[in-house]
């Protein structure tokens, strides 16, 4: 493992290393704000339902702005846009910490909303820029959901700790939100001064690359236009798949086993752990299995796993269960978005960041809201069994839909 890793990384350019490794302090700030704010919440009197509603307010925010921010970041740049993105979810994070109220509280996810979609409409674009070919871009992308899974386990893990460390006023949760904003206010500084230019001279493949409305001519428009509606509708799977679970791991955990704040930060560190192995070994997948198999690999893993979640185990079977899921849902995630990123044409691109932010906000939203509903019930299992289901249906039509996409634009790349 060690040598595949250095391998990796010996291969990439010299952007894409900062990049990376500047990615670790926006994973512990992430990770922190992941495991307390709905703990938070809860303690400031939210209810499930509240908090459902906090979390879809959220994720709508970014579908209606991410059109716009993709439009925004062709005139400022991607790394100025990125830049802004983590300073702004800093100054939420302060907020988060410092509100009480729920008008407060809509305010800070609302700055929260609006740093992330800067960030998300700029990130994946400005890496692949760095990047010299379409290999690079697969792993540039694994290695970076790689450190960012890894430092979200650290941030997790710290989530559990800080709270009887530094504690709060409000709740024992309020100034573990400061700390969290300083490890993304130091990223972003880092960012802006390391991160080369996210101009042309920082794209050595850019006069390489052409959009396929230039090399087939107008009509092509209209199938590309297509190509990005398809691609979207998969990003929505994407998005609903995480709003059904992701968002309130720590609240299943808490109360379906009764355990406490620092248990629950263990497990989910140790997830997080996963989540890195899972993010590493994409690259070696794809190269063993070919993209089609690994989709339904993946795909049918994610489903039986979800499904077993589902039943009346034992808390450690589920504990065993849950950090394979882990894995294996960020390998089909983390593939979905490189895979769709990878087959638009580098001038759409920035189009496509904001699409695909309004597909996966719109279905991170409705099922996080649908999920808040469910868990008020003190249901925790029904939120996998309609995950396993969903998964079956997603496998349906991707096959249908965005295989022909994706493998096509494969054969095209290599001719």
């Amino acid at each position: 493992m060690r040598i595949y890793i250095r391998d990796m990384i010996e291969t990439l350019s010299p952007g894409v290393r900062r990049f990376i490794a500047t990615e670790s302090l926006f994973g512990i700030g992430a990770g922190i704000l992941v495991f307390i704010l709905n703990l938070h919440l809860l303690a400031l009197g939210f209810d499930e339902v509240e908090i459902g509603k906090v979390t879809s307010f959220g994720a709508l925010a970014m579908g209606v702005l991410s059109l716009p921010a993709g439009l925004l970041v062709q005139r400022v740049g991607r790394k100025p846009m990125l830049v802004l993105g983590m300073a702004l979810a800093a100054v939420s994070l302060v907020g988060f910490g410092l509100g009480t109220s729920k008008a407060e509280v809509m305010v800070s996810q609302l700055c929260w909303s609006v740093g992330m979609t800067a960030v998300v409409t700029s990130e994946i674009q400005l890496i692949f820029q760095y990047c010299r070919d379409k290999r690079e871009e697969t792993t540039a992308y694994s290695l970076l959901f790689a450190v960012f899974t890894l430092f979200t386990g650290a941030g997790t893990l710290l989530g559990g700790f800080l709270p009887s460390w530094v504690g709060g006023v409000s709740t024992v949760y309020q100034h573990s939100f400061f700390v969290a904003a300083a490890c993304l206010a130091l990223g972003a500084l880092l960012r802006g001064l390391l991160l080369p230019p996210s101009g042309k001279q920082a794209i050595p493949n850019a006069r390489k690359v052409v959009s396929e409305g230039e090399e087939a001519g107008k009509p092509r428009r209209v199938s590309q236009n297509r190509t990005l509606f398809i691609l979207c509708a998969i990003i929505f799977l994407s998005g609903v798949l995480f709003g059904l679970l992701n968002p309130y791991l720590n609240v299943i955990l808490k109360y379906r086993f009764a355990w406490d704040d620092r248990a629950v930060s263990l497990l989910l560190t140790m997830s997080g752990f996963f989540l890195f192995l899972g993010s590493l070994m994409v690259p070696y997948l794809l190269e063993k299995t070919g993209t089609r198999r690994t989709f339904t690999l993946l795909f049918a893993a994610n489903a039986a796993l979800a499904f077993l979640l589902g039943l009346s185990v034992p808390a450690a079977v589920f504990s065993v269960l849950l950090l394979v899921r882990g894995g294996l849902f960020t390998m089909l995630s983390n593939l979905l978005d490189s895979e769709a990123m990878s087959a638009v044409p580098e001038n759409d691109r920035n189009l496509f960041a904001g699409l695909r932010t309004i597909a996966r906000s719109a279905g991170n939203a409705l099922a996080s809201y649908a999920a808040g509903l469910i868990l008020s019930t003190s249901d925790y299992s029904l939120p996998f069994l309609i995950t396993g289901i969903t998964l079956v249906l997603g496998y349906g039509l991707y096959v249908w839909t965005a295989q022909p996409i994706l493998e096509r634009r494969r054969e095209t790349r290599r001719t």
